[in-house]
């Protein structure tokens, strides 16, 4: 579970001393003595003076008691005020990290339905139709029609070398800046393809030869922590490949799509950790709660881009509409790239509305992931 530490109640301080309730034992105690004095002092005057010591041990007993009851009702209140202002740092630092966010400056998205900037525009719509699957020996498939063949691994090296076309065609002319480090998701065979064309697109850029494994939500927030207070020119690329193959009696048809992103400290909309629901563990309405939270919005945002998921809690009662821009029609089954697809959706919306876009796919760990893209308020 992802959630924000939580502590004991701190045992409640002791009752204030009542003081005129003090105040007046101590007269009584002091017309008590006073009393005795005289009438010690009535029938034989050194008498009296042997009641001086008791007098005063008396006395002494109540004030020290008295300074003792003061001395821990004061303790209690400030260890009890001392914990509470600890708990509160504790909290607020575990969320400022919580709420800490990279920038997308640039992402690539090649799908069935989406090739080009263009076309991406409106996969948002409710009223776009999507593609027809394709007829296949083993059953239909949602398929990038530039692509051919129906061996996955040549698939798959095919929309890899797809995506570094497209990111070349779309780039800003310019110098690239070289990536502090690569994440991929997807074959290793893949990646040699995207390297190879890549290299042929843009000599200057140089890729690992192995990139680091794309883990969801785990890399994400490697990324995020790794950028924190890091120069404005260093860039992390993430990219990915899927394309599944034709099962029988799977809840959706089989798909395929390709992304890739340039990751930077700044200026770009802002990606966040996201949140992660386990099944077993946690309900999903307070996950996607924690995820409003997380990206300091007071109620749902309007768009939710999603995927359906096998069992999945309604959500609707706490305002997320999770149906009406879900895109398995326009990808189909994309097994552990739907998250970066749904990211990259989300980021889209911000970018072009200027407003917040909730998203919700599978993750390669988790039952769930989901989370709000801002938009790059420097701009606004």
């Amino acid at each position: 579970m992802n959630k924000a530490p939580e502590f004991g109640t701190y045992p409640e301080a002791q009752n204030k001393p009542v003081y005129s309730r003090w105040w007046i034992s101590g007269v009584v105690l002091l017309g008590a003595g006073k009393l005795a004095w005289d009438y010690g002092t009535s029938g034989d005057p050194s008498a009296g003076y042997m009641l001086i010591p008791a007098v005063v041990a008396v006395s002494l007993l109540w004030l020290l008691i008295f300074l003792l009851r003061m001395f821990f009702y004061h303790l209690s209140v400030h260890n009890k005020r001392t914990f509470d202002e600890r708990v509160g740092e504790i909290k607020h630092a575990w969320w400022n990290t919580h709420r800490q966010t990279v920038a997308l400056r640039d992402a690539v998205l090649l799908g069935p339905s989406c090739s080009t900037p263009e076309q991406r525009q409106q996969l948002l719509n409710p009223g776009h139709p999507p593609p027809a699957p394709t007829a296949t020996p083993e059953g239909p498939a949602i398929r990038l029609l530039q692509v051919f063949g129906d061996d996955v691994t040549a698939r798959e090296r095919g929309l890899a070398t797809l995506l570094a076309l497209q990111w070349d065609q779309q780039r800003t002319p310019g110098p690239v800046l070289q990536p502090l480090c690569c994440y991929w998701q997807g074959s290793l065979p893949a990646w040699q393809a995207f390297v190879e064309q890549m290299a042929a697109c843009c000599p200057e850029l140089q890729l690992p030869d192995t990139p680091e494994s794309w883990q969801g939500l785990g890399s994400l927030e490697a990324i995020i922590d790794r950028l924190q207070g890091a120069p404005s020119n260093i860039r992390i690329l993430c990219a990915g490949c899927h394309s599944s193959p034709v099962r029988p009696a799977t809840h959706l048809p089989p798909g395929e799509a390709a992304v890739l992103w340039w990751i930077a400290p700044q200026e770009g909309v802002r990606l966040s950790r996201g949140e992660w629901f386990a099944a077993r563990h946690e309900k999903l309405p307070e996950v996607a709660e924690r995820a409003l939270q997380q990206g300091e919005q007071t109620a749902a945002t309007s768009v939710c881009v999603s995927f359906s998921q096998a069992e999945m809690p309604d959500l609707s009662g706490i305002g997320w509409n999770t149906q009406q821009h879900r895109q398995d029609a326009h990808f189909g089954a994309l097994a552990d790239l739907e998250a970066m697809v749904a990211l990259t959706l989300a980021a889209w919306y911000a970018e072009q509305q200027g407003e917040p876009c909730a998203w919700l796919a599978s993750d390669p760990h988790y039952t769930l992931a989901l989370g709000v893209v801002q938009p790059n308020v420097s701009v606004y």
